[in-house]
């Protein structure tokens, strides 16, 4: 499971965590599973709800996270990747693990991946990813969290945080995404979220296609998993002011907001208010619709639609995919239902391996002026050059005539945006890699996200 490169550290604990990435991977549960026991299965010691999709988890995480919050209990939220800081993984409560807190526990836990292989408990050391995981379960156990909210890595059946027994499992949506690893289908893809479906656990599942929701009814049958469809079992109506109103088997919901932007996240919002539901019927207090109301205003997610102040302003958004992509071309498209101007935005846009990025810059290019392709800043990113040009011409076969150039290195990349945006007294907008946001909060000094 790779990550966006630390800011930079003299720190050797952090540098060896981080040379975990890339080695000795498996593409198997075997380790995790290994490890977890030889550690006593901290995940056994508190109660979840493990959240996999193509698109949403984490704002759902989040948001689920934010209502536990708000109805009093003590929780944990554990995502991937960090955009700046590895501590930024470990939410409990409202901050992020202390950095101190956070070393001595990797310090420790590397001792103890050390025994674990000594002993035969595991059949290889575990990954980076395999250790944040173990991290995040030892300290929700250590801190005993009335409830924690883990969103997989990649995939869902074979990813390390499958590892949990859940109270409920939450699928957001499916879509292409990581391909060579999940399958090529959407059914291939589905049937890997699926792997965290558990005996006799309800699931929910969000925004899936159709086609291949009888994946879904054939795994949770076969593993006497009440299935829950949003299609059937969600209603959502989104006012022009951004309030939005969500109506479930058990009650309506007018009124509500979320504090992230984009109509797509009233969509997950109501994902999240129907989890909450489905989690009380486990005997966890998350259905009062004060608290739903409460958390959903309060959720904090960077890198969602994040907007930076400042001459120019910044706007950051995590899409890196072409159902995420589309999502955002949507919530900035223009002509605005209240005649609000259109600004003048200079997309800052990298991708890593495998994924369309001209085809992203086709689809964002209505909501922009200009393009400034660079590197994701990652081994595995795409060469700007290629994704440029492959821009250019979706650009043109569709008759739209869109400045587009590269600039390898991102820091350069940055102030050349912010130049042209400034120049045009518009904004500046990052998208197409996680890996690119993160770079980018870490350039500008950002913390992951500010403190309320």
């Amino acid at each position: 499971m790779s990550s966006p490169p630390p800011r930079p550290e003299s720190d050797p604990l952090v540098a060896w965590l981080f040379s975990l990435r890339g080695t000795g991977i498996k593409w198997d549960l075997d380790t995790a599973e290994g490890f977890s026991r030889f550690l006593g299965s901290p995940q056994d010691r508190f109660r979840s709800v493990h959240v996999a999709g193509t698109n949403g988890k984490g704002s759902v995480a989040a948001m689920l996270h934010a209502i536990a919050r708000a109805a009093g209990l003590h929780a944990g939220l554990n995502t991937s990747p960090h955009l700046v800081r590895p501590e930024e993984r470990i939410r409990l409560d409202d901050e992020d693990i202390d950095p101190a807190r956070f070393r001595a526990l990797v310090a420790r836990l590397r001792e103890e991946a050390a025994r674990a292989l000594a002993r035969g408990a595991v059949p290889r050391h575990p990954s980076f990813f395999e250790m944040m995981t173990a991290a995040a379960f030892v300290a929700f156990a250590e801190d005993r969290v009335d409830l924690a909210v883990v969103e997989t890595g990649l995939g869902g059946r074979l990813d390390a945080t499958n590892v949990l027994h859940p109270e409920l499992a939450v699928i957001t949506s499916i879509s292409r995404d990581h391909t060579k690893t999940l399958g090529r289908t959407l059914r291939e893809i589905a049937r890997e979220k699926a792997g965290i479906v558990k005996p006799g656990v309800p699931v929910l599942v969000g925004l899936a296609p159709r086609r291949v929701e009888d994946v879904f009814r054939e795994v949770a049958g076969a593993r006497g998993a009440p299935l829950h469809l949003a299609r059937e079992e969600i209603r959502l109506s989104v006012r022009v002011d951004g309030s939005f109103t969500v109506t479930t088997p058990r009650r309506r919901y007018p009124g509500l907001r979320v504090s992230l932007p984009g109509r797509h996240q009233a969509r997950n919002a109501a994902l999240a208010v129907r989890a909450a539901e489905l989690l009380a019927e486990r005997g966890i207090p998350l259905d009062d619709p004060g608290a739903i109301r409460r958390g959903l205003a309060a959720v904090r997610w960077p890198g969602r639609l994040q907007r930076l102040p400042g001459d120019p302003p910044i706007v950051l958004d995590a899409a890196h995919n072409l159902a995420g992509v589309r999502a955002l071309a949507a919530a900035l498209a223009p002509g605005d239902r209240r005649g609000r101007a259109f600004p003048a935005r200079v997309l800052l846009f990298a991708a890593t391996g495998g994924r369309d990025g001209g085809r992203m810059i086709a689809l964002l290019a209505p909501a922009v002026r200009e393009v400034v392709v660079t590197h994701a800043g990652v081994p595995q990113g795409n060469v700007p050059g290629k994704v440029a040009a492959e821009a250019l011409r979706r650009l043109r076969a569709a008759g739209r005539d869109l400045p587009v150039s590269v600039v390898e290195d991102p820091g350069r990349a940055l102030e050349t945006a912010r130049e042209r945006a400034r120049d045009a007294g518009g904004e500046v907008l990052v998208a197409g890699s996680l890996y690119l946001v993160g770079t980018v909060l870490g350039m500008l000094g950002e913390v992951s996200a500010p403190r309320r």
